[in-house]
């Protein structure tokens, strides 16, 4: 017994092919996702709560005077994992505060006490990876794909519901695809 089966295969990856985008219309999407596009920049953060603001000076003036963040941090029986955030950037520190402290701050210092969420705290940064902006040459391609990509998506459901209102109307697969003009 023999069969014969029809069928027509649209993506958005082969309607892409045929979708054009223009500089200009690159560009507006570049200008409204330059964020995402880039990578933001990145500090190497530790913080220290005290249940005061009082300590918190205290453990600062010590801190200034030689003595290691690391060590204060010992002395209070904190562990590494306790006060180390690590390479983060802005976003992603819960506590505004304490982010906008950790990012006022260059490289090697130690914040004066700061009021957050949690209590008062210290901050040190270490390392500063700055961030990057991409140009839009730099991303062009990338972003007339995606853009090319969104598009032919759209067409791809517009093609579907024609074909199904097609097949609706009694056409067979092969009728519906020579009257969309996919074949």
């Amino acid at each position: 017994e023999y069969r014969k089966i029809s069928f027509v295969a649209v993506t958005p990856e082969e309607i892409g092919k045929w979708v054009e985008v223009s500089d200009e219309d690159a560009k507006k999407i570049f200008e409204q996702r330059r964020d995402l596009l880039g990578t933001p920049e990145k500090r190497e953060v530790s913080q220290m709560f005290f249940p005061n603001e009082g300590e918190a000076q205290a453990a600062r003036s010590r801190i200034t005077s030689g003595t290691s963040f690391d060590d204060v941090a010992k002395e209070r029986n904190l562990n590494l994992a306790d006060v180390d955030l690590g390479m983060i950037a802005k976003s992603a520190i819960i506590d505004p505060a304490i982010a906008d402290a950790a990012f006022s701050l260059p490289s090697g210092e130690v914040s004066q006490p700061v009021q957050g969420r949690f209590g008062v705290a210290l901050v040190k940064v270490g390392k500063i990876e700055p961030g990057v902006t991409p140009t839009f040459e730099s991303v062009a391609a990338q972003v007339k794909k995606e853009l090319a990509t969104e598009r032919a998506r759209a067409k791809v459901n517009e093609i579907q519901n024609k074909m199904e209102d097609e097949r609706s109307g009694g056409a067979n697969v092969v009728e519906a695809s020579q009257k969309l003009g996919l074949t």
